[in-house]
């Protein structure tokens, strides 16, 4: 018999946490969370200034946006964003771990405090989150944790120093995560992009001397001709926080234009 398929893609009755959500990916994802009827998002971020969309989206979307700022590699930002979920909205049923800093130099060229910033902020932020959000998820049956891997998780490439290594073990944490909580009904899965439209990129390409060829190379790197745009990133974590994705689990998932697949 064939079976029925609803193609549209809604949040209906969930709750979602986002870390990194003032600008690039984090941001666009927030947005579309909440234009797909979540019940409710929290978004994450260290600024202390709430940028101009995420006040448009409050007035929008009023309390269904709830904004904690806090430092990712601390546990108190973990629990904070965990009792606001819970205090606002009764449960968490997606953590979005997209906050993280990059050093662009060579690993020997790191200095220590550079080294552990960066992965405290973009790995053991990942621990600390799961260590107050994964109990939450197991008490209510199930959850689902996305991670924004990266195409320096995957391959090599030059200055990417300690910020390469910390999306390596953010792919191998989505599997070991994968399989130690299935049983509990929680997926993890990594969305590893390659160059992404973001103000940070537009920020390199100017400190690079020549913007055009900047950006002329970053496009030249994927095969499909282009970078992508945060909006198109965001559509992909949408959809893999439905229930459309729901055989999703311990996957590594390279949304790069091809540029690992040469």
């Amino acid at each position: 018999m064939k079976e029925d398929f609803d193609m549209n893609v809604s949040l209906d009755g969930k709750v979602s946490i986002v870390t990194g959500a003032s600008s690039g990916i984090g941001l666009a994802v927030t947005k579309a969370y909440l234009e797909s009827n979540a019940a409710g998002v929290v978004a994450v971020f260290r600024r202390t200034e709430i940028p101009a969309e995420l006040e448009e989206c409050r007035a929008q979307f009023g309390s269904k946006l709830q904004i904690v700022h806090g430092d990712v590699a601390r546990e108190e930002t973990a629990m904070e964003f965990t009792r606001i979920a819970l205090e606002r909205f009764g449960r968490i049923d997606i953590l979005v771990s997209n906050a993280a800093l990059s050093v662009v130099k060579p690993i020997h060229q790191h200095s220590p405090e550079e080294w552990d910033e960066v992965m405290n902020s973009n790995v053991k932020a990942v621990y600390w989150a799961s260590r107050h959000i994964v109990p939450v998820m197991i008490k209510q049956g199930g959850g689902l944790i996305l991670l924004s891997g990266s195409i320096s998780g995957e391959v090599g490439i030059p200055t990417q120093g300690a910020y390469a290594p910390s999306k390596g073990a953010l792919h191998q944490m989505a599997r070991q995560m994968a399989v130690e909580y299935a049983t509990h009904g929680i997926r993890v899965n990594v969305i590893a992009c390659g160059t992404v439209d973001t103000p940070i990129v537009h920020t390199s390409a100017v400190k690079s001397g020549d913007p055009e060829g900047y950006w002329e190379m970053l496009k030249s790197n994927h095969p499909i001709g282009r970078i992508a745009s945060a909006n198109e990133v965001a559509s992909f974590y949408t959809y893999m926080a439905s229930d459309l994705a729901s055989f999703f689990t311990g996957s590594v998932l390279m949304m790069d234009g091809g540029f690992t697949a040469r």
